[in-house]
């Protein structure tokens, strides 16, 4: 009959590159750009807000409010991704040092299915005697088929395991995916506030320069001294609020790409595993079944030999033939060594993911939390910038820096 052919070998798998360290200066560029009708609206703010500003005594308690307000700018965004952020890098470094995340429950499961598949791997020896395949004990095909089935509930207990470790890793994903998509909206937000920010560095600037060449010297100077000053202040609190977000963003997007590939990592050694089960228990029982058939057949020898001799001779050399057909495998044992070679490679692979992997991954965490270090001393500065007075009816400019959806 038709030799089965071997399965293609196992596509190999590989961790995607850690996530570097995400430059100031950079960090807003990576992001889309504003719709242009949200630049218009927010270039009327910069221009009302730096106009209103500009007409107010610099020594007025007023003006004092204006200069305040923009440490205010982005207030609950900041504070939304820094949680965001604390929880991201407490929870890496948790798993990272402890074991049964849904990673390590991956491995360990791998490893199980690994030592219980190279004790059930077939040898040289176990086809070595098909010749005498017929003596009582010889048969080490059967035997080997045998103790494939006997180990049945130890490999399903490890496969359980493997769907119950999968599980766990879409589910990481699913938290990733909702954490991801909070990130996304933050950015956009902080993205609104760095551009009004850099609007309003450029307009006072601006104002500064017709203020003093209408010999306003004194009213440019305080511009420039205070509100400039303010401005650009908290345009550098925003790049690096982007920088630590837009990172953060990278990373889950990475653990969860490594998540998946880890999936269809465990899904393929599944499928190997489940498909040489399958052929190991087909041939056991087509072996079984040819036994059977064997001792019928030298049961009617035995009768008929003494009747004539030519149909003994004939039923003898048939015996023969079928007791060699009896001792072979229906499966090549090529065919089974491949099949076993392709999901070694696989667990390989996933082994060497494993090691990279988790590499890259401390490499992700240990760039996330110097990112966050660098930002505590502005959430730090904010919280001491709080003005302390109550607020002016009059400070209607203070409107115009409010850039977030109140929440």
């Amino acid at each position: 009959m038709d030799k089965l052919q071997p399965p293609t070998p196992a596509e190999e798998i590989t961790p995607a590159e850690p996530v570097q360290e995400v430059p100031e200066d950079d960090a807003a560029s990576m992001l889309p750009e504003l719709p242009s009708d949200q630049q218009q609206e927010l270039e009327q703010r910069a221009d009302d807000w730096v106009e209103q500003v500009a007409e107010l005594n610099p020594h007025s308690q007023e003006f004092t409010a204006q200069v305040n307000a923009l440490g205010a700018v982005a207030r609950r965004t900041f504070e939304r991704t820094s949680q965001t952020s604390s929880r991201f890098m407490q929870q890496s470094l948790k798993e990272s040092k402890e074991k049964g995340n849904a990673q390590e429950s991956v491995a360990k499961s791998l490893s199980e299915l690994r030592t219980t598949m190279e004790d059930l791997a077939p040898k040289e020896e176990t086809f070595a005697d098909k010749a005498l395949g017929w003596l009582p004990g010889r048969n080490m095909a059967k035997r080997y088929f045998r103790n494939f089935e006997s180990n049945q509930d130890q490999l399903d207990q490890v496969l359980g395991a493997l769907s119950r470790g999968q599980e766990m890793l879409q589910k990481d994903n699913a938290e990733l995916s909702v954490e991801r998509r909070a990130l996304w909206e933050d950015l956009g937000a902080l993205q609104k506030a760095s551009y009004l920010l850099g609007l309003l560095d450029d307009r006072t600037v601006r104002r500064a320069e017709q203020m003093r060449s209408e010999g306003k010297a004194a009213e440019a100077d305080a511009l420039e001294r205070d509100v400039l000053f303010a401005v650009r202040q908290r345009r550098q609190d925003v790049a690096t609020q982007v920088a630590v977000t837009v990172q953060a963003y990278l990373s889950m997007g990475l653990i969860e790409d490594n998540n998946t590939k880890l999936q269809q990592g465990v899904e393929r050694a599944r499928t190997t595993t489940v498909t040489a089960l399958r052929t190991a228990v087909i041939t056991a029982q087509a072996l079984e079944n040819q036994k059977i058939v064997l001792d019928q057949i030298d049961a009617v020898n035995r009768t008929t030999d003494n009747l004539i001799s030519r149909t003994s001779q004939m039923l003898a050399d048939n015996s023969l033939k079928i007791q060699e057909q009896a001792a072979t495998s229906g499966v090549s044992p090529e065919t089974l060594q491949k099949a076993f070679d392709n999901l070694f490679t696989t667990m390989d692979g996933i082994d060497t993911f494993r090691t990279q992997a988790n590499q890259n991954f401390l490499t992700t965490v240990t760039n996330l939390e110097q990112q966050v270090q660098r930002a505590q001393p502005y959430l730090e500065r904010m919280q001491k910038e709080q003005p302390e007075h109550e607020e002016i009816e009059t400070a209607s400019a203070m409107d115009l820096l409010e850039i977030e959806d109140r929440r």
